[in-house]
């Protein structure tokens, strides 16, 4: 698997050549990234940066509003080829996108969000980038029961399929988190469910000890293994058995960027992962 560096864990506000810098500095193995501001240099230019560090272009931010007016979603999505395409050209075969779970009106909510996710499964599959769904896990964003389409590892593949079949594609999938799996009241069962094809990509990270599972805070986080409260080991071990070695970014919401510094961050969030993987059996 390859050891990610996601943005909002260490390097936030840093231009590509930067946070990619920071990055390799650190041990990572790859970057998620803005597909944006690697286009603002310049294909050639991005790709010198990315192989001077010896760095992968793990996942590209996905750059098209599909939650709000169908203006919106036609004007971004107009641009969402020159976008893949160059994120294909710079070695990216990979974007995810978040999921509300629940909604005021569900059924309107589902059918506009599959057919949008159609649309863009075809526009991204003609580059050869796969579309990960991330489901959000915790009671938080479920507060009526009654009102809600997915949440775990099963309805976001039933979700994908459905895309999948719709749009005549393969290439939709799930960004699998840890905490939203946990929070979620997901099992290793269900990570083994998930065809190796449909694992798009993953985060890791961990949750604070002392906390019910219905009182998660979706940003209040830990850096992987901090508490041991999420079986990481296990959904690590379960991931590789299953034939997934692409990256798995460490994705904690923290406040250590402003405390302590980015260098700081980035130096911690490594060593954790670095832990993470070998207490797995895998390479950092």
């Amino acid at each position: 698997m390859i050891s990610t560096l996601n943005p909002v864990t260490a390097g936030g506000g840093l231009g590509f050549a930067e946070f990619v810098e920071l990055a390799a500095k650190n041990g990572f193995r790859g970057v998620d990234f803005s597909v944006e501001a690697a286009q603002s240099l310049g294909l050639e230019v991005a790709r010198d940066i990315l192989a001077t560090h010896n760095i992968v272009a793990s996942c590209f931010g996905f750059p098209v509003e599909w939650r709000k007016d169908e203006e919106t979603f036609r004007n971004q999505l107009a641009a969402l080829p020159e976008k893949a395409r160059f994120a294909r050209d710079l070695g990216c075969s990979r974007t995810v996108t978040w999921v509300l779970p629940s909604n005021d009106d569900v059924p309107t909510y589902r059918e506009t969000s599959l057919r949008r996710w159609a649309e863009i499964a075809r526009v991204l599959g003609d580059e050869g980038i796969g579309f990960g769904l991330e489901f959000l896990g915790p009671k938080q964003f479920r507060p009526d029961d009654s009102k809600v389409w997915f949440y775990d590892i099963a309805g976001g593949l039933e979700a994908a399929d459905e895309v999948n079949s719709r749009a005549n594609t393969n290439n939709v999938g799930l960004l699998v988190d840890c905490w939203h799996w946990f929070a979620g009241g997901g099992t290793l069962m269900d990570v083994a469910s998930i065809p190796p094809e449909q694992v798009t990509h993953v985060h890791i990270n961990d949750a604070p000890s002392g906390v019910a599972l219905p009182n998660l805070v979706d940003n209040e986080r830990e850096l992987p293994g901090a508490t041991g409260v999420i079986n990481l080991t296990g959904f690590l071990e379960t991931l590789h058995r299953i034939g997934y070695e692409g990256p798995v970014a460490v994705e904690t919401f923290w406040k250590r960027p402003q405390e302590a510094g980015m260098e700081v961050a980035a130096q911690e969030a490594a060593h954790a992962v670095k832990s993470a993987f070998e207490a797995a059996g895998l390479t950092f």
